[in-house]
């Protein structure tokens, strides 16, 4: 604890949070005590399911219903909060300008029928902190800070019309605006491509040196606490396992759970060894495919690209390259403007009806926001065999056996298989829509950012899942994301997208680094920062 209490802007003492849910309460937080000094980033380092989110939901005033505060005593700014179990608490007074938050999906955080310039005037208006004349004002010098180069386009902008690293910025502006004691940053990159994710947190240093800007930043990726953290509190089950100087803790750490996190990290950095080699069969071929949404828009432009049986081929690039739209073309989600995509020799880019149907038995697909991909009201049982009842596959014991079998497969045992999806972890959500794209036996599969939202260790064992099954099965993997670590373990090849093209021919994952590509060294370069000698 400080010695200079004036140099505290945070400081929670004893608090209890339980979640109340069908009659059972579970503890998720037990007296838990920590400070944050002035003009410091404190990182809050945990796997999903530790208690960060609820702390930062806790000193926001942000718990939902289900959520009971046993106890606990909060002082933010000049606010000071004896007893956060009693009712009545002004969280309209404390909150924007004693603390604000920065949200994880900051698309979602804004109002996609508002334009960016109303967001800020709304804010400033509502804290009465400027006149409707001085808001734009104050909304474009804020802009200008955060390195934004055409201002007003920006700020006439609605929020769908921008990428989602700007997004965040403008997110990180609105609350900035406010000039708040403290910033609560809930996982503020892990949504992001390597390149945006370099940009945020090197604005969140930037700030804290020219501004003051303290922030209580919650992640669970090492590299971003490492990159930005001054402090790290690393929490397991709702109780502190340690604390201390980010460096200290990351390159000597005193826990086990700690020394855990770290060892799930360099699992995944450490390249794949004992991948079953890809034939030079071709199983896919994508020609000059190109995209364009409502005449204008052009996402893919003049796409070549071709998988090989058994290959696992990474796809990289920043948000809004055009990666997943290339995989909802293949998978039939949409249609190619131009061009041609070939399975097996077959052209299957503009099949409807039956012919699309019987298609889409051989190219299935796992998307990034898994527990969104079920239907929370299913059981894991009925979430599995969903596609073997769509196209009529089986009958209703057939259907039963193979979708145990895959859920099996897959690690889920038979007590969570009676389970639905907000009963279940985020890795047990991936695991059964990983089944479930398995269960009709495709040639390929292709994974769109299937880990990047997932814990390091759940990463870890999501990854070593798909290789041990690919090795079984002998399906074809096509790899989307923007996480080069990820990529160069996993893949047998890698094609970098840029501006909804590839740049140059696919590489060996191990070769990467040897590319000229501009685009290429680009995504290297951040990437290295980003792992700062962790790896």
């Amino acid at each position: 604890m400080s010695s200079d209490k004036r140099a505290e802007a945070l400081e929670v003492r004893g608090l209890q949070v339980a979640y109340e849910q069908n009659g059972r309460r579970t503890t998720v937080l037990n007296s838990l005590d920590f400070e944050l000094r002035k003009g410091e980033i404190l990182v809050l380092l945990g796997e999903s399911g530790s208690g960060k989110s609820t702390i930062a939901k806790a000193v926001t005033g942000m718990l939902p219903p289900s959520a009971r505060i046993g106890g606990g005593s909060l002082q933010v700014g000049a606010a000071r909060i004896p007893d956060l179990s009693k009712p009545g608490i002004p969280w309209e007074r404390i909150r924007g300008r004693g603390v604000a938050m920065l949200f994880q999906d900051a698309q979602s955080a804004l109002n996609p029928v508002m334009k960016i310039k109303d967001h800020f005037k709304e804010s400033l208006l509502y804290h009465g902190l400027a006149s409707a004349e001085e808001a734009a004002a104050i909304s474009a010098a804020m802009l200008e800070k955060l390195n934004f180069k055409d201002v007003r386009h920006i700020l006439d902008s609605y929020p769908f019309q921008l990428s989602g690293g700007m997004c965040q910025r403008i997110c990180l502006a609105l609350a900035l605006c406010l000039e708040p004691a403290v910033l609560v940053a809930d996982e503020p990159t892990s949504a992001l491509d390597t390149v945006s994710q370099k940009e945020v947190l090197d604005l969140l240093r930037k700030l804290q040196r020219e501004m003051g800007l303290t922030v209580l930043l919650i992640t669970h990726d090492i590299a971003v606490a490492n990159a930005v953290g001054n402090r790290v509190v690393v929490l397991n089950k709702g109780v502190i396992e340690e604390e201390g100087e980010t460096k200290a803790v990351l390159t000597a750490p005193a826990s086990a759970y700690t020394r855990e996190l770290l060892a799930a990290r360099n699992r995944i950095a450490r390249p794949v060894r004992g991948l079953p080699p890809a034939t030079g069969e071709p199983v896919l071929e994508i020609v000059r495919l190109s995209k364009t949404f409502g005449g204008k828009k052009r996402v893919l432009r003049q796409v070549d690209l071709t998988l090989n049986k058994r290959e696992i081929l990474g796809i990289l690039g920043q948000s809004g390259c055009g990666k997943s739209t290339l995989a909802k073309c293949v998978a039939g989600l949409e249609r190619p403007s131009e061009g041609r995509i070939l399975l097996r020799g077959a052209d299957i880019g503009h099949l409807k009806g039956k012919a699309r149907r019987e298609t889409s038995k051989r190219i299935q697909l796992v998307f990034q926001d898994a527990r969104a991909s079920l239907n929370p009201g299913r059981t894991a049982l009925q979430l599995v065999q969903e596609p073997l009842h769509y196209l009529r596959i089986g009958g209703k014991a057939e259907r039963e056996a193979l979708a145990a079998y895959y859920l099996h497969e897959v690690g889920i045992a038979d007590e969570a298989q009676t389970r639905r999806p907000p009963q279940l972890s985020t890795g047990q959500c991936q695991r059964i829509a990983i089944a479930r794209a398995l269960v009709l036996r495709p040639d390929i599969l292709i994974c769109d950012e299937a880990v990047s939202a997932l814990d390091m260790s759940v990463q870890a064992q999501i990854l070593e899942l798909l290789q041990r099954l690919q090795r079984q099965f002998g399906f074809s993997i096509l790899m989307i994301s923007h996480d080069i670590r990820v990529l160069r373990a996993f893949c047998h090849h890698i094609a970098v997208m840029s501006g909804g093209s590839f740049g140059e021919r696919k590489q060996e994952s191990g070769r990467l680094h040897e590319s000229r590509q501009p685009h290429t060294q680009l995504l290297l370069k951040c990437a290295g920062d980003m792992e700062d000698g962790l790896v």
